[in-house]
């Protein structure tokens, strides 16, 4: 039966645990055809060694129904399109009154169970109006199950969740997955211009964050700061343009300063307790950053800026470790020349 529109399925909040590898268990079911196996099943794609009584109910597992061969390849009295092997396989031991197993999708699955003795249960439809299909399961016996999840067109694959549960109130109809977690969709990343638009926003507040800054001229200097780095904004989303820069920082600056005069360079260090990242805006918008001075050899970080412009440079310093602050002494001054003291990597 061709799904040409889908069913309403009604709504029901149920408890579950959606997992890759999930489990059966078997024995007779109503409304299904029932006839013996006309061949032995090989290996599953699945196996799985489950016990009644199983504490997480209903179990969920995401595969894709269908395949190449006749599904009266395993029972003449089964119809659709399934794998050679089964989906499932199951070695049972436990006891239980009942066990339903039903395959949840958009499309038009089948489902089959094979039983410890031989006994071949199919199903297409769990009912006229709903065509994801079920097998209930009562007093299973003890033993090897075989599952095949098909699809009732030839060439179709079927996304979907293959379901067991030992609650007869659970069933096709009523399962709706988007009640069992309340999250809201969101982008894991966002777009990019919402994400510059977001950074131009912090860079406006850090630069009215800086209420006074040192001054800085060819000949004068070094200025020296003592910084206190336990940020836990991520420099991206506040670095704009096209630079990258790691750590994790405030976002007003650490530091500020005027430079006024012509230089070659201005170089900036930080020398700390703790692997810091250094961050300094220059007077026309972009970011400049270092992570380590030296690589591995040395872990505090320097920046050097050729042919300064005039203007005002913000400067934070970044902790790389978000449970520990990093503590230090941050130097500016008008040379190309600085040179952090060595910092490696604690073993």
């Amino acid at each position: 039966m061709a799904r040409d529109k889908f069913p309403i399925r009604g709504a029901v909040i149920v408890v579950a645990i959606v997992i890759t590898i999930t489990l059966l268990a078997a024995a007779a079911t109503a409304g299904s055809a029932t006839t013996t196996a006309q061949q032995k099943a090989g290996t599953a794609f699945v196996s799985i060694n489950p016990e009644a009584g199983f504490p997480l109910d209903p179990f969920f597992m995401t595969l894709q129904g269908g395949g190449p061969m006749n599904a009266s390849t395993v029972a003449k009295e089964c119809e659709g399109y399934v794998t050679k092997n089964p989906t499932v396989s199951v070695d049972y031991k436990g006891k239980a009154d009942m066990l339903k197993v039903f395959f949840y999708s958009d499309g038009d699955p089948i489902l089959i169970v094979q039983t410890p003795d031989g006994k071949v249960l199919c199903n297409d439809n769990t009912n006229a109006l709903l065509l994801d299909p079920t097998v209930t399961l009562a007093k299973p016996a003890q033993g090897r199950y075989d599952i095949w999840v098909g699809s009732a067109l030839a060439r179709d694959l079927i996304p979907g969740f293959l379901v067991f549960t030992g609650h007869s109130d659970v069933h096709a109809g009523r399962l709706a997955l988007q009640e069992l977690v309340k999250q809201p969709a969101l982008v894991e990343v966002l777009p990019q211009r919402d994400r510059l638009a977001r950074a131009a926003a912090r860079v406006e507040e850090a630069i009215a964050a800086v209420k006074s800054a040192e001054k800085l001229a060819p000949g004068s200097g070094p200025l020296i700061a003592q910084v206190k780095a336990e940020g836990n904004l991520p420099a991206p989303e506040l670095a704009t343009g096209d630079t990258y820069c790691g750590g994790l920082i405030t976002v007003a600056p650490s530091y500020a300063f005027e430079w006024s005069g012509q230089a070659k360079a201005i170089g900036a260090m930080f020398e700390g307790d703790g692997d810091a990242a250094l961050i300094v805006r220059t007077p026309d918008g972009r970011f400049v950053c270092a992570d380590d001075a030296a690589g591995s050899a040395n872990l505090n970080p320097l920046v050097v800026l050729g042919n300064p412009a005039a203007g005002r440079y913000l400067v934070w310093v970044g902790r790389t470790n978000p449970t520990k602050p990093v503590t230090g002494k941050l130097t500016v001054a008008s040379t190309a020349d600085l040179k952090p003291a060595v910092l490696k990597k604690q073993q």
